[in-house]
């Protein structure tokens, strides 16, 4: 539907549907020779679910009227109808609370009617009709029979966030923790890793959590083990029901909002965050899969000669390995563009920082910069190893390379967040290079009047939920966002949260 044709569509809803919650027949008829004749995508075979998927979740006695019409037209709504039913019962369900009780005994009795109808006419479901169904069970009693459907949408591909997520409230809205974490932790080997769970999950747990002491402490921790296992950045929502959490036991729980410094300590507990480092498994994994995709892939070959990549890679094998590989014209672009001597000035005053702790660095730059003040590039060049590329060469692949070759322990100074290079890698690589880069990546913040350089220092500690002693540490952010953020910036918001032993 274009552009034109979702706000036409938009004024008929309000025009016809809105805060209306039943029709006369004849006004039903009117409707369907509008639709049909101002849109040429609306016809005999999809009018049924368009009408009903144009009800807000809210007008449910608006979907059933129209239902009625149907059927007292002597026909009978189609799969598409009834799944656009479904849904409609199942966000009334969710605006009143997600309980027993938020449909009546006669709507609950509406949707187990239609899963009996859906699953007479046919043998095997599709997924669509399978989620569809889904979405009307979990609001009944018998929601336990609809976790079949689960499997029968396997045949064909894997059950969407939605499917599990409402299981998984459904679980634990009745007290089935056991059978929430088995689906969430199914779920969670199932989606892309990119992909976050809603916080509602996370929400109604702790509502539930059991009213008994050692239930709520230990129901608890295993939340916050389930959001280190999986890397989860949970909502300020979330934090707020801990915080609600520990008020009603005071003497088990203690939360405070808390600042975590760049070196990992806690400003409230004053404990260090634990230290994260790649293993060796993973580090070998992602040096190959990044010399091989980023590099051999293409990246340099297609914006640099095969001579001055020999050269390059010559280059490397004398000189490395480095303490640290420096993109110089980022570093000296840092604060826009400005005359060749304030370029020399911040790449010298970088190199400086390093040369200071004796550290072996090789700045990365282009030829052109041979012609930028004299004296600031021999400083470079004396305090530095430098590799200057051709002027269309294009550096992330020539640093990315000498700084993977290098070692585990090598760092990388550049403000690049590296989205491309990234991609290339895949989901699960991805994610260890995000790691990689938390760890070794240095950016210039400014450079003070005085000439002092503020840096940004590599995050060399968890930033994940997780335990030092007795005490769980908790990034969080303002909202929820279904996916996760695409750098490797360092959570702002942090919970100090400490469970007493009892």
């Amino acid at each position: 539907m274009g552009q034109y044709s979702k706000e036409q569509f938009a004024r008929f809803k309000k025009t016809y549907l809105e805060n209306r919650k039943a029709l006369e027949p004849k006004e039903w008829c009117n409707i369907k020779r509008t639709l049909k004749s101002e849109f040429k995508h609306i016809n005999d075979d999809n009018i049924d679910a368009t009408i009903i998927g144009a009800c807000q979740s809210e007008q449910l006695e608006l979907a059933k009227n129209y239902i009625d019409f149907i059927t007292h037209s002597g026909e009978q709504p189609n799969d598409a109808t009834l799944g656009y039913l479904l849904r409609i019962y199942n966000a009334k369900y969710h605006s009143n609370g997600s309980s027993p009780e938020s449909l009546s005994d006669g709507d609950q009795a509406d949707v187990l009617n239609i899963w009996k109808i859906l699953t007479e006419k046919h043998k095997i479901l599709d997924s669509t009709l399978c989620e569809n169904l889904i979405a009307g069970l979990v609001t009944t009693r018998r929601w336990r029979d609809g976790l079949e459907l689960l499997d029968m949408i396997k045949i064909t591909r894997a059950p969407s966030i939605f499917a599990y997520t409402e299981f998984i409230l459904k679980a634990f809205s009745m007290k089935d923790s056991s059978l929430g974490w088995s689906l969430f932790e199914e779920m969670m080997e199932t989606i892309d890793n990119s992909r976050q769970p809603n916080c509602k999950i996370f929400l109604t747990y702790l509502t539930e959590v059991s009213d008994g002491v050692q239930d709520t402490t230990s129901g608890l921790e295993k939340m916050l083990q389930t959001l280190e296992k999986y890397n989860l950045l949970v909502s300020v929502k979330v934090i707020d029901s801990i915080k609600t959490l520990a008020a009603a036991y005071p003497n088990l729980l203690q939360a405070t909002h808390c600042h975590i410094n760049y070196m990992g300590k806690c400003s409230n507990c004053q404990l260090s965050l634990q230290a994260k480092t790649l293993s060796n498994v993973e580090f070998e994994k992602l040096r190959n899969s990044v010399l091989k995709k980023v590099v051999v892939g293409g990246d340099v070959f297609q914006k640099s000669t095969p001579k001055e990549v020999n050269d390059f890679l010559n280059f490397v094998d004398r000189t490395a390995p480095y303490d640290c590989v420096i993109d110089g014209l980022n570093v000296a672009y840092s604060k826009g563009k400005k005359k060749p001597q304030s370029l020399a000035d911040m790449l010298v005053s970088v190199v400086k920082h390093f040369a200071e702790k004796n550290k072996h660095v090789l700045v990365l730059g282009r030829k052109h910069m041979n012609k930028w003040p004299k004296n600031s590039v021999q400083y470079v060049k004396d305090n530095a190893s430098m590799f200057l590329a051709d002027n269309l060469s294009q550096d992330d692949p020539f640093l990315l390379y000498a700084a993977l070759k290098s070692g585990p322990n090598t760092d990388i100074f550049s403000r690049d967040l590296m989205r491309q290079h990234a991609y290339l890698l895949g989901s699960e690589l991805k994610y260890i290079f995000r790691q990689w880069q938390q760890q070794h990546q240095y950016s210039l913040v400014t450079k003070t009047a005085s000439g002092r350089i503020v840096i940004k220092e590599p995050t060399r500690h968890l930033v994940c939920a997780h335990k030092t002693e007795s005490t769980w540490h908790i990034p969080y952010k303002m909202q929820y966002t279904l996916h996760s953020s695409d750098s490797f910036e360092i959570p702002e918001h942090w919970l100090c949260l400490n469970i007493k032993k009892i």
